[in-house]
């Protein structure tokens, strides 16, 4: 079973998946309630992973040096991310090193999405990533 979120990158100028982008995923706030910017604070990641053949990343590397208290939080146990909590998250694609071992260009060094978590009612969420070299879109997948 793959854990709690996932995505997954097309190359829409290819057709193809983008794989092999350094991917990584921070909890922003355990809060939903967050109002303003300054109200975010960790930036740094809790996992880390690089999407695969198929440009899907369906489990993450866990940063060993974060805390027992903090894995708790995120529902991490024994270096494996089971359970979905609430809060704020964020995952950073590092596509500008994709592109240049395509030989092209790009606007973007990375694209970051922010997404929302409330009490999930479910355990999975798939976040897709459609990429060009000048553009990107996303949507809440399944």
């Amino acid at each position: 079973m793959a854990d709690p979120v996932t995505c997954h990158i097309l190359d829409t100028t290819k057709g193809k998946p983008a794989f092999n982008v350094d991917c990584a995923i921070f909890q922003l706030s355990p809060s939903v309630d967050v109002v303003l910017d300054n109200e975010i604070g960790n930036e740094r990641p809790f996992a880390v992973a690089k999407t695969n053949d198929d440009g899907r990343i369906p489990y993450w590397i866990i940063d060993p040096k974060l805390s027992r208290g903090k894995q708790e939080e995120l529902g991490i146990k024994d270096d494996k991310w089971k359970t979905l909590t609430p809060g704020i998250y964020k995952i950073r694609f590092h596509v500008k090193k994709y592109f240049q071992a395509t030989g092209t260009t790009t606007f973007f060094p990375f694209v970051d999405i922010i997404f929302q978590i409330d009490d999930p009612p479910e355990n999975h969420y798939h976040i897709p990533l459609l990429l060009s070299n000048h553009s990107y879109t996303t949507y809440r997948g399944s």
